[in-house]
Order: structure tokens, then sequence, then C-alpha cells
């Protein structure tokens, strides 16, 4: 008896929070011709591009076929931006539209507020870059070395840009600065982050600059797990993801706290 009421405490606690997940997921779930099909043609039209174009010029990276080592990177680059994109304008639309009050004021914490925010964003992420590898995968043929790393991988990184998303939109006063930081920040560094070469292949200025990227090692964490090759060694990178990680998340807890204009 104590054990049910317990559970049943429990769920009752937890059902502000759910119902908020459930809305984040169906948010983007009732567009899916919007939010998860074009990145699948984007994705398409990379390995056409950069496959024909350069596949013909750049055979192989690191021993391994150009495709094969694009997948990875085009898949990630896709987690990211399209993590980032369903949280910076789920949490700036609330916060814009004034409905934000009603979550604020719902019995839940503020953790528990950026949490699901951050979790919708992770999944249409992790969503949209299955659906990368298995669009580029008859393309290619590649086996992935290691799945169950590749599935971490992809889920801290989502849960990391998903997080920055949240910070994003819970700072941002006008939606030109959801678009600035997508076009001027997020954008450049997922084309800067090694999706396209290995790092070997820059000089060694912008190569110690690449190491600051922190898309460059969710992208060489993936790909270390697909293809079992890598720039740095894997142990040190997937150390990084997770650092990331719980940094991301605990910025998007400072700004739903905290954020301007949020509780006014």
């Amino acid at each position: 008896m104590v054990s049910g009421s317990m559970t049943e405490g429990f769920a009752e606690r937890s059902r502000p929070f759910r119902t908020l997940l459930k809305r984040e997921v169906l948010r983007f779930m009732r567009v899916w011709m919007q939010t998860i099909a074009p990145t699948l043609g984007t994705a398409l039209l990379y390995f056409t591009v950069f496959g024909i174009a350069l596949g013909s010029r750049i055979r192989e990276i690191n021993g391994v076929p150009y495709l094969e080592y694009l997948l990875p990177g085009i898949a990630l680059m896709n987690v990211v931006t399209g993590s980032y994109m369903n949280t910076s304008s789920s949490v700036f639309d609330a916060k814009r539209e004034r409905y934000i009050d009603e979550i604020l004021i719902s019995p839940m914490s503020d953790v528990q507020i950026a949490l699901a925010y951050t979790l919708g964003g992770t999944l249409r992420g992790v969503l949209v870059g299955a659906g990368v590898f298995l669009v580029g995968i008859p393309f290619v043929g590649v086996s992935i070395e290691h799945p169950g790393l590749l599935v971490l991988i992809g889920v801290l990184s989502a849960f990391i840009f998903s997080a920055v998303g949240t910070v994003a939109g819970a700072l941002s006063n006008r939606v030109d600065h959801i678009s600035f930081l997508t076009n001027i920040v997020i954008q450049p560094l997922a084309f800067l982050g090694g999706v396209f070469y290995s790092v070997d292949m820059l000089p060694d200025f912008l190569r110690v600059a690449t190491f600051f990227n922190p898309i460059f090692h969710t992208v060489d964490a993936a790909r270390y797990a697909t293809l079992g090759v890598s720039d740095l060694p894997p142990a040190p990178a997937v150390a990084i993801v997770f650092v990331l990680a719980g940094l991301a998340f605990f910025a998007a807890y400072l700004a739903i706290s905290r954020g301007p204009n949020l509780r006014s």
C-alpha cells in the first residue's frame, strides 16, 4: 500500500513535467513535413554535391572512402541544428506569446522546465540524425563499428544543443536574435567542425582553433563510433561531450530561472 501510494504520488507530481514534454514532442511531430522531412532532403543534397563533386577528387581520408567519411559528420550537423532550432524557437515563442507564465507558475521546478524543453529538442535531433543515417547508408554502404557508442553520442550531442537552444530562446528579445545565432554562430561552427574534412588537412593555427569548437568533438566522437577512425583519441572526445552536456544543461537551468523578461 505504501509503495503504491508513493508511486501514485510521484506520478501526480511529475504530471506537469510529462505534459510539457509531451507538448514539446507533439509540437514538432505534428508538422514533421516542416521539421524533419526537409532535413533528409538537404542531407541527400550534401551526399550528392560533396560525394560526386569532391568524391572523385578526394578518394579517401584516413583510409576511409570519402562518402563514408561524410556520413557521421552530416548526421551530427543535422542533429545539432535540428535540436537547437527546436528549443530556441519553442522557448522564444512561449516567451513572446506570454504562455510561458502558465509554465512558470505550474508546480514544476526550473530544473524540470529546462529538462522538459531540452528533452523535447533532444528527441527531434535524434530523429533527424537517425533519418540522415537511414538515408545515407544505402548510398555509402557503411557499417557501424560501435552502435551503442553512436547512440550515446547522438543523444548527448542533441541534448547539448537543445540545451543551448533553451538558453538562446530564454535570453533572446527578438526573433532576429535567434536567426543571428543560427546563421552567425551555429551554422559556421557546424561547417568548421570537421564535417567535411579531417583536421590533419588544416594548417596548424586552424587545427588548434578547431579543437575549441564544441561541434568538432561531437562529430569526431560520432565518426569514431561509426567508422573506427577519429582525429582525437576516442576517450577524451567522449569525455568532452559529457562535460559539454553538463555545462549546457546548467546554462539552460540558469536561463530559465533568471532569463530576462521571463517572469515579468
